[in-house]
């Protein structure tokens, strides 16, 4: 008997992603849930084989399925086939699906398969998924039975009940990102370190980002309050770390606006970029949407002031007493840069020590695992 075939012989759980989207904390966040002795595999339905992932990601198995963009649209018949013969193969007790299509596609390889006895729990990471009729229809018609729903936070958990499926609030679980705040704390550069690799004066203050350059995240917004904190600030500089498609236009717009490169630094895509995060004074986060931010509980960690917006899931990171700026108010979220960087140092210290402990008590990885578990089993 293989080693694979003895571990299967065990309690498994099967993983299952629509690609490789670099998030792969989140990946073994899910996994590492699982006691040790589960078998435990990743399937991506998108992408080719990556030796990275398959570095990266702590699963028993990594399988890319390589399917096209038209082969994953209708009816997924190729889609379906293949995950029947890894639920077939893989025997899981638990499936984890992350967004729509891995969802459907999950319950619609169990129906073939006549398996009643399998939950697929459906992980929404987003706000406004489930809103369009015929995926209401689904929802109700074709997924009640074998799927319960994760939100990524309260309000993901509050959108979803509103979806119209016809689930119960006991049906629907919101289960926060987690984060290992001591594997965290040991993987950071110092200070001094992420400056030089960001190419970063030390003199200058840095008002820093993290994130896809999407509309949702709306970094236009930011750049144009920077472009006011500029210019009281003189010395002080704009680090947006990610990238996206909306990259050209963001450097056109400082362009406009006339602002040195040397002073908006477009840092591009990091792996594991809370690593550079201590290069940072201030972390802003100006979405107009947000499922739940795991960035901020990043910067949190690293003890860094933050300046966000009142949108979905930012709310329930930050305390009730934070002083969140309107979505796409460029001056209201100016002037709280302005104020963030001007701290005197025992305010600053007792806001970022404020933060670290909220995020140890109600955010840690211990808890993430305690809460998911307990959902799965219940």
């Amino acid at each position: 008997m293989s080693h694979k075939e003895s571990r299967r012989q065990s309690e498994s759980v099967l993983q299952i992603r629509y690609r490789d989207d670099t998030l792969r904390t989140t990946y073994n966040q899910y996994l590492d849930a699982f006691p040790a002795d589960f078998y435990k595999v990743v399937v991506f339905m998108a992408g080719s084989d990556e030796t990275d992932v398959r570095e990266t990601v702590i699963a028993d198995e990594v399988i890319f399925l390589n399917l096209s963009r038209k082969q994953l649209k209708g009816l997924r018949r190729q889609a379906r086939q293949q995950l029947v013969r890894i639920i077939s193969r893989v025997n899981p007790s638990v499936i984890l699906a992350h967004r729509w299509k891995a969802t459907t596609i999950a319950v619609a390889a169990l129906k073939t398969l006549g398996t009643e006895d399998v939950m697929v729990f459906s992980v929404v990471h987003a706000l406004y998924q489930l809103q369009s009729l015929s995926r209401r229809l689904v929802g109700r018609f074709f997924l009640k039975k074998h799927c319960r729903f994760i939100g990524v936070s309260e309000a993901v958990r509050e959108d979803v009940l509103q979806a119209g499926f016809g689930f119960s609030p006991e049906d629907v679980l919101a289960l926060p990102n987690g984060v290992d705040i001591e594997t965290t704390r040991a993987s950071l550069f110092s200070r001094n370190e992420a400056r030089k690799l960001l190419g970063i004066p030390l003199e200058v203050q840095v008002v820093g980002h993290v994130g896809r350059l999407v509309r949702a995240k709306d970094q236009k917004t930011l750049i144009s309050a920077f472009a006011k904190v500029y210019k009281v600030l003189p010395l002080s500089s704009l680090v947006i770390i990610g990238a996206g498609r909306f990259e050209n236009d963001l450097k056109d717009q400082v362009k406009s606006l006339q602002l040195p490169d040397s002073v908006v630094i477009f840092a591009g895509a990091k792996d594991d970029a809370v690593r550079f995060m201590p290069a940072f004074d201030l972390f802003a986060l100006t979405s107009v949407t947000e499922g739940f931010p795991r960035v901020l509980l990043e910067a949190m960690v690293c003890k860094i002031p933050i300046v966000a917006t009142d949108r979905g899931g930012i709310c329930e990171v930050l305390d009730a007493d934070a002083q969140l700026c309107q979505a796409g108010d460029v001056d209201g979220i100016a002037r709280r840069l302005l104020e963030s960087l001007q701290l005197d140092p025992e305010s600053r210290q007792n806001l970022v020590v404020a933060g670290f402990e909220r995020v140890e008590k109600n955010f840690s990885s211990a808890i993430f695992r305690k809460r998911l578990l307990k959902f799965v089993q219940q």
